[in-house]
Parts: C-alpha cells; sequence; structure tokens
C-alpha cells in the first residue's frame, strides 16, 4: 500500500526518471563496459533532486494566525511512507551505490 502526503508521491516518479533516465542515456553513449553506471549516475542525481525538492516544500511558511493575528510557522508534511520527502534523497544515493558496487563485484 502506497500512502503520501502533500507531494510526496514525487518521489516514486523522480527516482523511477534517474535511473531509467541513466541507463538510458549510458546504453544510447554506448557504454558497454559497464550498463549499470548510467543506472548509478542518474540514481544519485534522483537523490539530489528529490533532497532538493523535499527541502524546498518542507520548509516551514511564516504566516499569521487568522483569529488572534499573533505570527506562526506553518509547517508543510510532504512524506512518502512516513519519511519526509528529503530523506528519500539519501536512500536513493545509497541505492545507486550499492547498484554499482554490486555491478563492479559481478
Amino acid at each position: 500500500m502506497i500512502f503520501w502526503t502533500g507531494w510526496g508521491i514525487l518521489v516514486l516518479p523522480i527516482g523511477a526518471l534517474g535511473g531509467l533516465g541513466g541507463t538510458s542515456l549510458a546504453s544510447a553513449l554506448g557504454s558497454s563496459d559497464n550498463p549499470n553506471l548510467g543506472t548509478v549516475l542518474g540514481l544519485v542525481a534522483a537523490g539530489a533532486v528529490i533532497w532538493l525538492l523535499g527541502r524546498r516544500l518542507n520548509t516551514a511558511q511564516p504566516g499569521f494566525h487568522p483569529q488572534t493575528g499573533q505570527p506562526v510557522l506553518y509547517a508543510n508534511r510532504h512524506r512518502l511512507w512516513l519519511l519526509p520527502m528529503q530523506w528519500w534523497g539519501p536512500i536513493a544515493a545509497v541505492v545507486g551505490v550499492v547498484v554499482g558496487v554490486q555491478s563492479l563485484l559481478s
């Protein structure tokens, strides 16, 4: 079961586009020595994009309470599987590194 809040669902397409895009780019450039290198680079790049986007979306926004007029911070909640969106960035990067190490060892 996939559950998310806010724009947390964007983690999945960004990660998929990073991995598949890197693999496709490596194949198009003719990287026959190590085809998983594109996947690794794509996942690491996707991790960076997810981290930056998650940090941007989950930054608290200043505002005012509608009844009292006091200043408050409105916290955004963009999550996927209970984790804030930005923490999926390092997870995607680690998955990319694991794929790279596996491809080097095999």
